[in-house]
């Protein structure tokens, strides 16, 4: 009888509490193994998560800075024409997020509602210690929204980041780049 009790619990173990330790959970704290993509920009300063799951593309931007913290999607030259998230942690308990749209090559960008569009942001937490940001977000990988790039799972992406050096958003960002990364990676 404790054999068999002993297997229904490593059944139970294997089937309900293993998987749930590896999910996605928004909370502004980064789990060992809770992303398996990645890639860093400006020296180690700016790193990107992702991770997909059915529909959604979570995401995580850890950066060195006192100040805002972005991520853009697809930009065709410089910032035109690029998905912005846009994200101001003062801590745990004080967030701004900003799903944006920059018309122009060096913006300007408004929230994608002030044109007509959604805010697509699903889900979202940070957190900050020193000069040391957490954020988390999770969006679909499409949201039909016309001022919002479709995320692909697979092949080649560009991506643009940018950190700032306060937390007033309209500070000119203290660096910011972009690159071409392997979403499947």
């Amino acid at each position: 009888m404790k054999l068999r009790a002993y297997v229904i619990f490593c059944m139970f173990s294997l089937f309900v509490i293993v998987p749930s330790s590896f999910a996605i959970t928004i909370d502004g704290a980064i789990s060992s193994g809770e992303y398996s993509k990645q890639t860093e920009f400006d020296k180690g300063n700016f790193k990107l998560l992702w991770e997909f799951e059915g529909e959604k593309v979570f995401m995580a931007i850890i950066a060195k800075t006192p100040g805002w913290i972005s991520v853009g999607f697809n930009p065709s030259s410089f910032m035109s024409n690029s998905d912005l998230i846009l994200a101001v942690v003062k801590d745990s308990q004080d967030i701004k997020v900003y799903d944006e749209w920059s018309s122009g090559m060096f913006g300007p960008h408004a929230p994608d509602i002030e044109k007509g569009g959604t805010s697509d942001v699903l889900s979202y937490a940070g957190s900050r210690s020193g000069d040391t940001v957490i954020f988390e977000f999770s969006r679909l990988l499409d949201t039909k929204d016309k001022y919002d790039k479709a995320i692909p799972t697979s092949g080649k992406f560009k991506i643009m980041w940018a950190y700032g050096p306060s937390l007033d958003m309209t500070a000119k960002h203290k660096k910011a780049g972009t690159a071409t990364v392997e979403m499947a990676k």
